[in-house]
């Protein structure tokens, strides 16, 4: 019998294997069950023939950041006219916004983009490939959690110069 490959094991797996903290959430998003941390736990949550939807949470190895709309999407281009080598795992919301995750800062961030909110530890975030109502969430631009992660700085300073250049352009944000 060929079974399908359980990409929701193998994402669980990839971030535990870096220090992300995981949990099961379901369907709706909601979380369901403590933060996981050991493999052979990792296993027998998601080694299921339904796995359940997936989500971490900020720590000293991601720091996960909520982003608005259009400074967000304009910002993510700022980023990638740069050609960097390490691109910031990004998916989009049903509202439009994004969640993006870099680093933990190293520093004091200087200002940030309006809206800019920083998901404090604990707060679960439902990632790719979780199944939501809205349809499988995707992330854009990266292999999260295989590939290194960006600075928060990198990221961040090109979605507030988006802000920038959208006001200058436009008057006021949309």
């Amino acid at each position: 019998m060929i079974r399908r490959k359980n990409a929701m094991l193998d994402t669980a797996l990839a971030c535990v294997e870096r220090g992300i903290l995981v949990r099961s959430a379901t369907f709706s998003g909601v979380p369901d069950g403590d933060w996981i941390t050991d493999a052979n736990e990792i296993r027998a949550a998601w080694n299921v023939a339904e796995p359940p939807n997936l989500a971490i949470t900020s720590c000293p190895a991601v720091a996960i950041w909520r982003l608005p709309r259009i400074a967000g999407a304009y910002g993510k281009r700022l980023y990638e006219q740069e050609r960097p080598s390490v691109w910031p795992p990004m998916t989009q919301l049903p509202d439009g916004g994004w969640i993006t995750c870099t680093l933990q800062p190293d520093t004091e961030l200087g200002p940030l983009a309006s809206g800019v909110e920083y998901i404090e530890p604990g707060r679960p975030v439902v990632i790719p490939p979780s199944t939501t109502a809205d349809g499988r969430l995707r992330w854009d631009g990266s292999k999260f959690p295989l590939h290194p992660l960006p600075s928060a700085e990198a990221v961040l300073s090109k979605v507030l110069r988006a802000e920038q250049e959208y006001v200058e352009l436009h008057g006021q944000l949309g």
